[in-house]
């Protein structure tokens, strides 16, 4: 699994982290394609809340990663399918879940952080279906 968003600081931190939960066994990997220089502290912040610590390591870049070969491209950035600029990498199925940025036209920390939790409980909603109506069948 590969999760693709522009910063890799806050949505493709928090998918990773989340399916991660689900089952610690799977090959799990995300990065930026313009990479920040730190995972969102308001994002460990608000994982931390339903019990999922995610580490605040570095942002990776889509080089770090494409050396692999994924079965599943995900990504989580703004915009649609058609609009986004995947660089090459290689990957059997492609799917995209479209969130708008905490941070993009919030104005205050406790705005970015509310974004954030919707954001959060929205990934929880799509990866867990994703995670037991698609992975653990394949699986089967």
């Amino acid at each position: 699994m590969f999760f693709l968003s522009e910063r890799n600081s806050c949505r493709s931190q928090m998918a990773e982290a989340i399916l991660r939960s689900f089952d610690s066994d799977l090959e799990i990997y995300s990065a930026g394609i313009d990479p920040a220089d730190h995972v969102s502290p308001i994002a460990i912040e608000v994982m931390q809340e339903i019990g999922i610590d995610l580490q605040p390591g570095l942002p990776k870049t889509v080089e770090e990663i494409k050396v692999h070969s994924f079965d599943f491209l995900i990504t989580v950035g703004e915009g649609t399918q058609e609009e986004l600029e995947i660089p090459e990498i290689q990957y059997e199925r492609k799917l995209h879940l479209g969130f708008h940025s905490p941070y993009k036209n919030s104005k205050s920390h406790d705005e970015i952080r509310e974004k954030c939790r919707e954001v959060r409980d929205e990934l929880m909603t799509e990866l867990e279906y994703f995670y037991y109506r698609i992975i653990k069948k394949s699986v089967c």
